[in-house]
């Protein structure tokens, strides 16, 4: 099949759909379906990733306006420039709303997959969270076909929008060998002695309860350091507020890729992701694949993830990050094999493999 996947960033400064739909693409190829991955980007341009063709579409100054305008550009040129496209998937609301009956027009298969109940974000007022719900209150009923990233997305549309969707969730692969990378001489952070937060520094994410739980930790008695992986460019002014929270062992890398973030996963202590709201998080599901340990907020999203196996806290709350901390410094041995179950668990329900298997089986279907 040829699938357009339309919306998310360019692959250069990866977002989760960015991420989400590099890695599905990547694996669809292997199936022999034929992607077209539409990005948000700095330029006009096009080049084939990994065997399948990428275009940028340059961005408008209105972070909205962007998703809304390239969505339609991006179907316009998929129907007039592309031969043969036969599925449109629009990654969240904002890129299908003008455009994702424009498919049907031409017989073609369109859908819209959700990545989180982006109304629920702390960063946008109450004025906006009104106005984005509606918006995904007309696009639910819009779209004919409706994917979402986890089950409790998919539970909530049933129950609100009355609308029966397909679970389609991120994956990963699993970790072969190491890659080389000196980012721990870089940052003076030392093997199995850091815990890891890996992911944009956006408050939904709560990475200043963690500093601040790190800091109230007996951590010292690990020799432990804290390493903020993530970056946040649309808002300097929260990460110099997150950096005035902690010390010299508080260490920010900004975002990173490739052999730096295959280190920093592989030979971290712990992982903890203690955000207030998450669609399925796949930093998790990386951490997981790596066979981590994982300090976790008590929600939904991350319970589907981990089962009953992590170390919950409650979002929001600075005494139980400190409490679970300590207590992985005082019996580290006690809570081993919760990493080894998260490998387990992430090999056999969150491959990349059997994602796309998925995936393309529900297209199948549709297209017939």
């Amino acid at each position: 099949m040829k699938i357009a996947f339309i919306g998310g960033r360019t692959f250069n400064q990866p977002d989760g759909i960015a991420n989400f739909m590099y890695n599905l693409a990547s694996h669809l190829v292997e199936l022999g379906d034929e992607p077209i991955v539409y990005c948000e980007s700095d330029k006009n341009a096009e080049e084939y990733v990994n065997g399948f063709k990428v275009v940028h579409l340059k961005s408008y100054k209105s972070a909205a306006a962007t998703k809304i305008l390239l969505g339609w550009k991006a179907t316009w040129q998929a129907l007039h420039k592309e031969k043969g496209v036969e599925v449109f998937h629009y990654n969240g609301w904002a890129p299908s709303l003008i455009s994702c009956r424009l498919p049907y027009l031409y017989g073609r298969i369109s859908l819209m997959q959700g990545h989180g109940l982006e109304w629920k974000r702390t960063k946008y007022s109450t004025r906006q969270q009104r106005v984005m719900r509606f918006m995904e209150k007309l696009t639910a009923h819009l779209n004919k076909n409706l994917i979402m990233c986890s089950q409790e997305q998919t539970d909530f549309f049933k129950s609100e929008y009355g609308k029966i969707c397909k679970t389609i969730t991120g994956g990963v692969d699993m970790p072969g060998e190491g890659m080389e990378s000196n980012i721990l001489e870089r940052f003076s952070v030392q093997k199995g002695q850091y815990i890891l937060f890996m992911g944009r520094l956006v408050q939904d994410k709560n990475p200043d309860f963690l500093i601040k739980g790190f800091m109230n930790s007996n951590y010292k008695k690990q020799n432990l350091k804290l390493v903020l992986a993530g970056s946040n460019d649309g808002d300097p002014s929260y990460v110099s507020y997150l950096k005035s929270l902690g010390n010299k062992d508080v260490v920010f890398t900004g975002a990173v890729t490739g052999a730096d973030k295959d280190t920093l996963f592989r030979y971290c202590y712990a992982y903890s992701l203690p955000s207030t709201l998450e669609g399925l998080p796949i930093s998790l599901l990386e951490a997981m694949s790596y066979g981590k340990i994982c300090i976790i907020s008590d929600i939904p999203a991350n319970h589907e993830a981990l089962g009953d196996n992590g170390l919950w806290v409650r979002y929001e709350n600075v005494d139980d990050i400190t409490e679970q901390i300590n207590n992985l410094c005082e019996d580290y041995k006690k809570y081993y094999k919760q990493g080894e179950e998260n490998r387990k668990r992430a090999s056999e329900k969150f491959s990349w493999q059997t994602i796309a298997n998925d995936y393309h089986n529900y297209l199948a279907k549709l297209v017939k």
